[in-house]
């Protein structure tokens, strides 16, 4: 009997040569590919190539806990880039008043000298200036007349902690925040207390403060981050902005001022400065990358914008957040800094808190910048480093010029005299 499609568990049929030459070249395979993978190290083989091990120095620096985070993140982070090409223009300089101090008392009390140790915040209302030191834990108020200063109060005895900012008002009444306590203090002329403004829901960090005509006043919170308007009466009526990454939101505030365009806010991460309207609503924000860490800001009445960025002592100056000069640097001779904390503008003259160098300067600006007459194609570093030296050294070299055109001109009037003087 035939048995048509039944399946036997052993092989009736021969192989095919086809079938052995398919299986020789399949075995081929898997045994070249044992010998690259499979090939067993010998002893001897293991001491003279030795398994490559990072170096040294790379083991200790992963395993090196004395090395902050942050640091390594810091290290590792793409530098802020301005847009190329980009025209900026130079800020003119047409002097610089250095004050580190001046004399305290009068003839009948023996004046002796006082030079200020770490001035952090300043407010300038007619001929006053005023000084809040750190260093001295002091209040000054310097007659800038007379050059005679005077302390208002000891610090230690009104506020729980530093003093992040002041406002003067016009009736030379003054704010000061107590941020540790988280409450704005308002005092007369004389530095009696008149009002204290707090919010225990909403005021945590207070740490600047601005103040419109009618009385009402602004207050910039580093806790929530937002602004809080209250009014005359320590009313809380508004609160703008608020925590976050988003247009109108703020990480870490530093600092606020008023301005034509309404509150200009700089944070410390996200997008750095925004400006909001008198509603809170949001306008625009700084051209990205331009500040690193916004200390304080003033705004004067063109919406030009000089921006202290603690990160590298200069103070940038923008026009409607487009970047247009730097004034400064790293130093300690007049127009330099360590550490710019607070600035006030007064028409064309901008006071500068340079804290670790323990002075005020003012600088004395021209109306107008002076822009160059094509884009600069620089490196980041160049771009943005227009600094007032040389302004300044410009203008020292058109001063000895004018002199020595003087003095030339002086001496050929004068030759002809004394050689008709010799003739006769």
């Amino acid at each position: 009997m035939q048995l048509i499609g039944c399946a036997t568990t052993e092989q009736t049929s021969t192989p095919s040569v086809a079938d052995d030459k398919a299986a020789a070249e399949l075995a081929e395979l898997f045994d070249d590919f044992s010998d690259e993978s499979e090939t067993p190290v010998t002893e001897t083989q293991a001491v003279s190539e030795p398994v490559e091990t990072p170096p040294k120095d790379v083991i200790e620096e992963a395993v090196d806990e004395s090395i902050d985070p942050l640091d390594q993140i810091a290290a590792t982070a793409p530098e802020p880039v301005l847009p190329k090409p980009h025209a900026v223009a130079t800020i003119q300089i047409y002097d610089w008043n250095v004050i580190d101090g001046a004399p305290i008392g009068n003839a009948f009390t023996a004046a002796v000298q006082n030079r200020f140790i770490r001035p952090v915040a300043i407010a300038v209302q007619g001929e006053y200036l005023y000084v809040v030191d750190e260093g001295y834990d002091a209040l000054y108020r310097l007659d800038l007349s007379t050059e005679e200063l005077e302390v208002i109060f000891d610090l230690k005895k009104v506020v729980k902690g530093e003093v992040a900012d002041i406002y003067v008002d016009k009736d030379f009444s003054f704010y000061l925040t107590d941020t540790e306590a988280g409450r704005v203090l308002h005092f007369d002329q004389n530095g009696r207390l008149i009002q204290e403004f707090r919010n225990h829901f909403n005021l945590v960090k207070p740490v600047a403060v601005t103040v419109f005509e009618s009385g009402d006043l602004v207050v910039a919170d580093g806790h929530y981050d937002h602004l809080l308007h209250f009014n005359s009466e320590g009313k809380l009526i508004a609160t703008y902005g608020a925590r976050g990454d988003a247009v109108a939101e703020f990480l870490n505030i530093l600092t606020m001022a008023k301005g034509p365009d309404g509150f200009y806010v700089g944070g410390r991460v996200g997008r750095r400065i925004q400006v909001l309207g008198s509603d809170g609503n949001y306008l625009y924000a700084f051209e990205e990358g331009t500040v690193v860490f916004p200390a304080s800001i003033v705004v004067d009445g063109n919406n030009r914008s000089y921006v202290a960025d603690y990160m590298d002592n200069t103070i940038k100056v923008f026009d409607r957040g487009g970047p247009i000069g730097v004034i400064g640097g790293h130093g300690t001779e007049p127009g330099k800094f360590k550490r710019v904390t607070d600035l006030w503008l007064v028409g064309n003259v901008l006071y500068i808190a340079d804290s670790l160098n323990g002075r005020i300067q003012a600088a004395k600006l021209s109306p107008d910048p002076v822009p160059l007459p094509s884009p600069v194609f620089e490196s980041d570093a160049e771009l943005f480093q227009e600094t007032v030296e040389e302004s300044a050294e410009a203008d020292v070299k058109s001063v000895d010029g004018m002199a020595e055109d003087i003095v030339e001109g002086a001496d050929e009037k004068a030759q002809p005299a004394k050689s008709s003087d010799s003739i006769q």
